[in-house]
């Protein structure tokens, strides 16, 4: 009886294990057609939005994507690197396995001496490398470049990505953060380049002395990847401005300036967004009617205003410079009307970049409060979270209204630690550098918080209702639409290099910093017109689950002897009560 039951137990044993072998297999096969992953994250991190599912829908055909951050790395960048592979599956899968997924090093196994030109040839493609410096292993050091950025290649057509930007107000774990939250971001834009066929529209305002030239180089071409530009001579005193249309006024000269004015508002209105960018000279009313029933007709406007005359560029020639009013009183009044006042004065700042100052005889790198830094560590509103500081230079100050039907939003606010200079103002490097010197200088910076950016949006209404109208065909007294203004237009500046080169928006060559004004502006062009719903990507949050460091060195000893001792502890546990029972048992 004993030795049919023993024979018993071991017949249904072995049908057990050859169930469960079974099953195994089967799921296996099942896992190499099928790909399903549930997320148990509290903030949903592996699941795709709906617009990142949509573009990924999109593909027509395969699209390689090749990611560079891999090789020995310490474990936060490898965390990075996990998170964007991870990501990237869930893309694959939604694309119905149209993505081909690589990851490699592209410094394995090369030597110093061509490090350095791979390396730059990455950063020229839009793929900063970063230093890595691993001391994780005891009180070893390792310091190496890894290249945190990917090639997308898809129908002929090769989009790069970065995935890793340097701040420096933030310490390394909260860049990885912010890094971790803009993947998603970061692979649908570039899913973005690769399958949209047509772009919309942005008009660029010309004639009025704005600043369109090599100076906004870099952004230009970074808008240029998503979206149609043209520039617009919107200045009907200028002859240029009439050139397109210079057929139709020869054959009806009697009636030049209203086929000037049609044409242009024709051309205007065909736009979704326009850019006034650092105007040197006002604008006429025929000029700023034409503006605003753009705007009575949803049109999008981002202004970058200056409306005080200084340049860094002249401390070049003169300890002194005079900082003067641009006399921009048409377009402050315009602008007011819209409920935001742009005020004639300079913001000083004690968060600030710093700029080569003379000091002990010599040139140092020194804090110069004119050049603000706007940080978002407290916004949550889409255009301005997880984007990084954000630099300034002269800029002023805003003034915010009421006005009905509208909602108004800061984007760039200062520190409390401010003072304001009202034009016309004399800035000396001398006297900024006694003030870095003067203990007390902090004490005389007590203006408050300023706002020096912000979004409008709603209703708005014509300020032309009451006065005379250039056009009175199709005048509109109000409409809906968004506008942002920016008390800089050298916030979308970039260094032009002596060799003909654009450095990227919002690079120091001093600090050799690269701040988030890029990242700024396109977030504001995204919010205003693009419908793909890619600035709702940038606005998610992950909670990134950090390891104690002084904890790993203290107690690195005991957490490798627990995890190798318990496994065995638990393996030799099973087998002797396994062995126990059988034999308590069987011996009966």
């Amino acid at each position: 009886m004993v030795m049919k039951k023993r024979r018993l137990y071991k017949t249904q044993s072995l049908l057990e294990l050859l169930v469960v072998v079974v099953a195994l297999v089967v799921l296996n096969a099942l896992s190499s057609f099928y790909y399903k992953r549930f997320d148990l994250t509290q903030e949903k991190r592996y699941t795709l939005s709906e617009t990142s599912r949509k573009l990924a829908t999109r593909l027509q055909e395969k699209m390689y994507f090749k990611l560079y951050l891999d090789g020995e790395m310490s474990s936060k960048f490898k965390q990075l690197r996990n998170e964007i592979r991870d990501m990237a599956f869930e893309f694959r899968e939604a694309s119905g396995g149209k993505l081909e997924i690589e990851i490699s090093d592209p410094l394995k196994s090369k030597e110093k001496r061509e490090v350095s030109s791979i390396l730059e040839g990455f950063a020229e493609r839009g793929m900063e490398p970063v230093r890595d410096i691993d001391m994780e292993d005891g009180d070893e050091t390792r310091i190496k470049y890894l290249v945190p950025g990917a090639d997308f290649n898809y129908k002929g057509k090769t989009v790069s990505a970065n995935f890793f930007q340097y701040d420096v107000s933030l310490d390394i774990e909260s860049n990885i953060k912010r890094a971790i939250d803009n993947i998603e971001y970061e692979l649908a834009n570039a899913l973005r380049q690769c399958v949209t066929d047509k772009a919309k529209k942005i008009v660029v305002a010309d004639g009025n002395g704005e600043m369109i030239d090599a100076r906004v180089g870099s952004f230009a071409k970074e808008l240029g990847r998503y979206y149609s530009l043209e520039a617009l001579n919107m200045n009907i005193a200028d002859p240029e401005s009439a050139r397109p249309f210079l057929e139709q006024i020869q054959a009806k000269p009697d009636s030049a300036e209203l086929i000037l004015l049609k044409g242009l508002q024709r051309r205007l209105n065909s736009a979704d967004l326009l850019m006034v960018i650092k105007p040197e000279k006002d604008y006429s009313p025929a000029e700023l009617y034409l503006i605003d029933q753009f705007i009575m007709k949803g049109g999008k406007v981002m202004w970058l205003m200056d409306p005080v005359n200084i340049e860094i560029d002249s401390f070049q020639k003169m300890p002194t410079v005079m900082a003067m009013d641009r006399g921009l009183e048409n377009l402050n009044a315009s602008l007011f009307s819209y409920g935001v006042g742009v005020n004639s004065d300079l913001l000083q700042d004690m968060m600030c970049n710093r700029v080569p100052l003379p000091a002990g005889g010599r040139m140092q790198l020194m804090p110069f409060p004119y050049f603000p830094i706007f940080t978002s560590k407290n916004s949550q509103h889409i255009i301005t979270k997880n984007i990084g500081a954000v630099w300034a230079q002269f800029p002023a100050t805003l003034k915010l209204k009421k006005r009905e039907g509208l909602q108004m939003t800061p984007l760039l606010v200062s520190s409390p630690y401010t003072k304001i200079a009202n034009a016309p103002a004399t800035v000396e490097l001398i006297t900024v550098a006694m003030m870095n010197a003067d203990k007390n200088f902090s004490k005389t910076m007590q203006s408050g918080p300023q706002v020096s950016g912000v979004l409008v949006e709603g209703m708005f209404k014509s300020p032309f209702r009451n006065q005379k109208k250039p056009l009175n065909q199709g005048y509109l007294t109000e409409g809906k639409s968004a506008m942002i203004v920016i008390a800089d237009g050298d916030i979308m500046r970039n260094f032009v290099s002596s060799k003909g080169g654009n450095f990227p928006t919002g690079y120091d060559r001093y600090s050799q910093i690269t701040f988030a004004n890029q990242k700024l502006l396109q977030n504001c062009v995204d919010y205003l017109i693009d419908d793909n719903g890619l600035i709702e990507i940038r606005g998610r949050e992950t909670t990134l689950r950090l390891l104690d460091p002084v904890k790993i060195k203290d107690e690195k000893t005991y957490w490798q002897m627990l995890n190798l001792l318990l496994p065995l502890g638990l393996i030799i546990l099973f087998g002797t009560t396994n062995y126990w029972i059988r034999k308590r048992k069987y011996t009966r």
